[in-house]
């Protein structure tokens, strides 16, 4: 199902491309949903596809040779960057970018907001700018600034004040 209002199969956004030049129709499984205001382009060395029964949210957009694989589910604003390949059932937050020639294995999950720079191995949670794997709630890498340890202590905070609130309003 593809709304009347998503734009499929216009020129590939790329230096390379002039008008006039031939490019590949996408190819979009028939049991697929693409939802009104996406936008998957056209691509430049091979078709851009979307695997069957994957589901692009309003407003995602698809760069020109780009895969998403089966069973995806891209959730509203996301923003697939050219030749970006996603695994089968892979879940995409809201938001989320992916910076061209990225590559996203198999049941990998992708956070709200998550800028994805590199590649993102097969059954890993990735969250943050740039993009970071999560292991049981944890960052890993990348120690957290201080700034950043400081809010996520205030937001702990906040939220256990309003949950006291709520209980004692009940």
């Amino acid at each position: 199902m593809i709304h009347p209002l998503a734009v499929i199969g216009e020129p590939p956004e790329h230096r390379d491309y002039r008008p006039g030049m031939a490019c590949y129709a996408p190819l979009i499984s028939k049991t697929a949903r693409v939802e009104a205001l996406c936008t998957v382009d056209a691509g430049l060395d091979e078709p851009s596809r979307v695997g069957a029964r994957s589901w692009l949210m309003k407003g995602v957009h698809v760069g020109h040779d780009a895969q998403i694989g089966e069973d995806c589910e891209l959730a509203p604003h996301c923003s697939v960057g050219g030749h970006v390949k996603i695994g089968d059932r892979v879940r995409v937050g809201q938001g989320a970018t992916f910076k061209p020639f990225v590559t996203v294995g198999d049941d990998a999950r992708i956070g709200m907001g998550a800028v994805v720079v590199k590649d993102v191995p097969a059954g890993e949670t990735w969250v943050g700018n740039p993009a970071r794997p999560l292991v049981k709630g944890k960052w890993t890498g990348t120690r957290m600034t201080e700034i950043e340890e400081q809010g996520w202590d205030e937001l702990a905070t906040k939220m256990e004040s309003t949950l006291q609130y709520w209980q004692r309003m009940q």
